[in-house]
């Protein structure tokens, strides 16, 4: 038996690909996909675009038209069902779903790990900070403390205002005001 493809249906039939798939899409149960989500077909599915194809042409509208069934069709259609309660594409998809759904968990945890590992760091620069900030207000406490002991050591004398000429007294005081 004969399969073809879409593209390939279509140029038997003289419409283009999109028609086809419109039309196959319209009737699912005498159109079937395979694996890939692909339209394929054999000689009697032509033979339903054909048909298809004449009654548009006739000007029925696509929801009117009623496809012909055949009783072989229907004897066939009935063991199926009986025959193969799942289908193998039922199974195949479940499969992928679960791979899917795996490969979604490693993705999330692979971003979480990062995320923890970003927070980690930023954690660490601000324990760093602090102790930074510990070491600097010990260090000026000590400063602060040690004073009195500078006083008793003399260095050079401190200015007083008094001993600060009266011009640059008043510069300085006119940069304020």
């Amino acid at each position: 038996m004969s399969t073809m493809k879409t593209k390939d249906a279509a140029v038997l039939l003289d419409v283009s690909q999109t028609t086809v798939k419109r039309w196959a899409s319209q009737f699912p149960a005498d159109f079937q996909k395979d694996h890939l989500g692909h339209y394929v077909f054999t000689g009697p599915q032509i033979n339903l675009l054909l048909y298809i194809k004449d009654r548009i042409e006739q000007g029925t509208t696509l929801d009117q038209i009623k496809l012909p069934v055949s009783p072989k069709a229907d004897s066939d259609s009935a063991n199926k069902a009986v025959a193969v309660p799942f289908p193998k594409d039922e199974k195949e998809l479940m499969a992928r779903v679960r791979e899917v759904e795996r490969s979604l968990q490693q993705k999330a945890d692979e971003v979480v790990s990062a995320q923890v590992l970003q927070h980690r760091a930023e954690l660490d620069e601000l324990r760093q900070m602090v102790a930074q900030l510990a070491a600097a207000v010990e260090n000026l406490q000590d400063k602060s403390a040690k004073p009195v002991a500078r006083q008793e050591e003399p260095w050079a004398p401190v200015p007083t205002v008094a001993a600060i000429p009266p011009s640059k007294k008043r510069g300085f005081f006119r940069t304020f005001f």
